[in-house]
């Protein structure tokens, strides 16, 4: 029995089409994260460390010769970058619906669907790249299992990319965080003037942004000595009334919550990156701590028969990070879809970031 267009796109009613779940996952980071990029060929990158120093020059008699010291020290680190490439199929019917010039509604809500599914279909690319983001700043680590779907723990876990970074910067930071914030009398300032000490030392980047759990406003709303910096500081204290989130340059960090970060994983779980004592700190976001590296793929912009390979090498275009094409096939005749990506989120300097469970 043939169906109609409506039965193909689903309950159309007057006002138009009704999305029942909106697409997309929350981006809750700063847009840096997303912007600063590098473009490769390929899908092998290779970054450079350099190391700083933090000694002083040694004190020498007036006219003695020089002291020699050492060049400093610089690495490089090779990396491969995520690929992915998917595809989806249109159905025959519909697009006989799209060449039905004698009706011209059936043509346009046909040419909005076909819109429709290919603005979807880019969507799961954009959700993995955010999703990847989240799960190095959440977990130090992207997890995926032998399918290639994305995991949200090393749970499962078929192929993992690690960003080494060290155990001391997770949990609870090597010793800072000595008592758990869901205490009133934890001296939380004290906690986080130690985290901007160690940050000096270790790397000396310092630290801007605290991602932040659910229960952290809770917590620090709460604690006595919070409380006292609250109540000499009414601007501030009604920032957090108004919106029941931190306020930015509270005890000099800006405050960003992103509990709210999610993705829905095969089975169609919601699965959260953060968990709610979750606190994740982290230097100015720039090209020095982090890139998000494009690689490149051949991607064919015709698909005409041609006399030898060299012709038809001349129709691939060389495309870094996203990219699309469509190829019409005979069996059954309809449209086919391609989308994929070659990138990789960089955290360029692992041990800038900590990873600190608040309620030890």
């Amino acid at each position: 029995m043939s169906k109609t267009l409506e039965q193909i796109l689903g309950y159309v009613y007057l006002t138009g089409v009704i999305q029942r779940i909106q697409s997309g996952i929350p981006d809750v980071l700063p847009s840096a994260f997303n912007t600063t990029k590098k473009q490769i060929l390929g899908n092998q990158g290779r970054y450079t460390q350099t190391f700083g120093t933090r000694k002083t020059a040694r004190r020498v008699e007036y006219g003695s010769p020089a002291v020699g010291q050492p060049l400093l020290g610089i690495e490089s680190r090779d990396v491969k970058l995520l690929h992915t490439l998917e595809m989806i199929t249109m159905d025959p019917l519909l697009l006989q619906m799209l060449r039905s010039y004698d009706s011209y509604d059936l043509q346009k809500m046909g040419i909005d669907e076909l819109n429709r599914q290919q603005l979807e279909f880019k969507q799961r690319f954009d959700n993995l790249r955010l999703s990847t983001v989240y799960s190095m700043l959440s977990n130090g680590a992207i997890y995926f299992d032998r399918q290639g779907n994305l995991l949200p723990t090393s749970s499962g876990a078929y192929v993992t990319v690690d960003y080494g970074i060290s155990a001391n910067n997770k949990n609870q930071l090597n010793g800072i965080v000595t008592a758990s914030w869901a205490n009133a009398n934890t001296d939380i300032p004290s906690q986080l003037r130690s985290l901007k000490q160690r940050a000096a030392q270790l790397t000396g980047y310092p630290l801007k942004y605290a991602f932040y759990g659910k229960n952290i406003p809770s917590y620090l709303t709460q604690n006595n000595y919070v409380l006292d910096y609250l109540a000499r500081n009414p601007p501030v204290a009604q920032k957090f009334l108004d919106q029941a989130e931190l306020p930015d340059n509270l005890f000099g960090y800006t405050w960003v919550p992103v509990y709210t970060a999610f993705f829905e994983d095969a089975d169609g779980t919601n699965q959260t990156f953060f968990g709610d004592d979750t606190v994740v700190f982290c230097p100015e976001v720039n090209t020095v701590m982090y890139e998000l590296m494009e690689g490149s793929y051949q991607v064919p912009s015709s698909f005409n028969a041609t006399q030898n390979m060299a012709s038809a090498l001349g129709s691939m275009k060389t495309v870094h990070g996203q990219f699309s094409y469509g190829v019409p096939v005979h069996n059954p005749p309809t449209v086919q879809m391609f989308f994929g990506d070659t990138f990789l989120p960089i955290g360029k300097v692992p041990d800038a970031l900590y990873i600190c469970d608040c309620t030890p």
